[in-house]
Order: C-alpha cells, then structure tokens, then sequence
C-alpha cells in the first residue's frame, strides 16, 4: 500500500474515532439525568486517585490505529494519546459500526442503549 493511502486511511479512522467519541459523550451528556443512566453515570470510577484508562484498537479488516483513552470524572471520554498497534488487551472499535453510529447520531444520542457500552463498563465501579 502507498504511504499516501495509508495516511488517508489513518486520517479516515480516526476521524470517524473522534466522530464516534462524540456521539459517545453527546449521548453521556443528554441522558445522564435519565433511569437508568442516572445510576450508571453516577457510579464510582474504580480507583480514586487516577483515571480510568482503556486500550482501543480501530479495526476494519484488520487493525488500524490504537488508542489510549480515559474516563474523566465528569464522565466524559477523552483520548490520552495515540499508541502503537501493539497495544496489550485492546478493546476492538469496528470501524463499520462507528461509521453507522456517526451517520445517525441522534438515534443514539436519543437512545444510548443503542451503542455498544461493553468497552466502558469495566471502567466503572458498580457499588
């Protein structure tokens, strides 16, 4: 593969990442005062001195870009860095997936139960 169609690809995943985030958090932000959101978004980050941190990994047909993302205590989702494919126990974002959550994001907005949460529950500490 050329390295310009590289780059582009990489720019493409992680923009519809980004987009993907968005809708995320836009989602968080509208339902969080909502059952049973409420409860979700209220519990406790496991450890209290650091932020909850998840490896992701964006794949289409096979792996292509790698994050290192956190959980703020305001409950929003942030990028920490961009990392190395490498990355120990990613979590796989489907690149497909993304782009139909990023095409009709108000549906998910609306209905968070919609998205795939999995990523993050490991995150939270249901006290």
């Amino acid at each position: 593969m050329p390295i310009a169609n590289r780059t582009t690809d990489e720019s493409e995943y992680e923009n519809v990442f980004r987009q993907y985030l968005n809708v995320c958090n836009q989602a968080i932000a509208a339902n969080k005062d909502k059952f049973p959101y409420t409860e979700i978004w209220n519990a406790r980050l496991k450890g209290t001195d650091q932020l909850a941190r998840i490896h992701a990994v964006v794949f289409d047909d096979r792996p292509k870009i790698a994050y290192l993302l956190h959980l703020t205590p305001e409950m929003k989702i942030e990028i920490s860095e961009k990392k190395a494919l490498q990355t120990d126990e990613p979590w796989p974002f489907p690149y497909q997936y993304m782009k139909r959550v990023i095409t009709h994001p108000d549906k998910y907005i609306a209905n968070p139960a919609r998205l795939q949460w999995g990523w993050l529950q490991h995150l939270l500490d249901p006290q």
